[in-house]
């Protein structure tokens, strides 16, 4: 994110989040001892034509599910 290109990565964060908020993929809550909080990681993409050109940045938000505990 601290490359010629982070406004654009960021425009494409700020749309991934949208978008999964429009999805209802989380719920803020607070934090308590008990709860868990899963680590994620950001993918970022440069999607370009077939001749070279830049296209779109792509975003992509993972949360590290095998950290998930039962219940």
């Amino acid at each position: 994110m601290n490359g010629p290109f982070k406004e654009l990565y960021w425009k494409a964060a700020c749309t991934e989040v949208e978008t999964l908020e429009g999805m209802d993929a989380w719920e803020v809550i607070d934090r308590t001892n008990a709860i868990s909080v899963l680590k994620f990681i950001w993918a970022f993409k440069i999607k370009h034509f077939p001749d070279g050109l830049l296209k779109e940045f792509k975003a992509c938000f993972y949360a590290h599910g095998n950290q998930q505990l039962e219940g």
